[in-house]
């Protein structure tokens, strides 16, 4: 291509979109995530708190505080807040709904996730077979392996990722044999 025909050397990234802040942010946002994956979440933190001192509507920052606040600091409230940020902030960031729906589960709050995943279940950009073992997940939790048989089904038939395919029928053998011990359990009580 003759680029020649853009003109001058003055060539204004402003036709293209270009968003330095937004380059700026991304990329500390991928020292964060380095420092996160070699066990520096403190260094993590502070780099994200600066990326949101910086810009405070970048959601993607809130998502990777609210991830760190849940898994390593166990502190829910700040990291529910935090993903909540994300998706205001950043809607179409597919990471944060399953962070969210993550966190709903291991808090046991049930119809506040099926909600969610609901909701996320309807977006373009999030995984189909991950939200699907999220219901799985909550269904199991529920003492209701009927329910959470079918959707770890619709997990298997949904991904496209090999490494996941694994769990998930590990899961569906999980949720046969509690199907199997609660059709024995209640044979049990009927002859008894």
């Amino acid at each position: 291509m003759d680029f020649k025909e853009f003109g001058s050397n003055n060539y204004s990234t402003e036709y293209v979109g270009f968003d330095r802040d937004n380059l700026e942010c991304e990329s500390t946002l991928a020292q964060a995530d380095s420092l996160i994956k070699a066990g520096q979440t403190r260094a993590a933190v502070e780099l994200l708190v600066k990326i949101l001192q910086y810009n405070p509507q970048f959601g993607k920052a809130y998502n990777y505080l609210g991830w760190i606040y849940e898994t390593q600091y166990q502190n829910y409230t700040y990291a529910e807040e935090c993903y909540r940020n994300a998706m205001k902030y950043t809607p179409d960031y597919a990471p944060v709904y399953l962070n969210y729906a993550y966190l709903l589960l291991y808090t046991r709050r049930f119809d506040e996730l099926k909600a969610h995943l609901d909701r996320a279940l309807a977006m373009q950009n999030v995984s189909k077979d991950r939200i699907y073992n999220n219901y799985g997940l909550m269904y199991e939790m529920q003492q209701n392996p009927e329910a959470a048989l079918s959707y770890y089904v619709q997990a298997v038939m949904s991904t496209i990722d090999t490494n996941m395919l694994p769990h998930y029928k590990e899961a569906i053998e999980r949720c046969k044999t509690k199907i199997e011990l609660k059709n024995s359990l209640n044979n049990y009580r009927l002859t008894n």
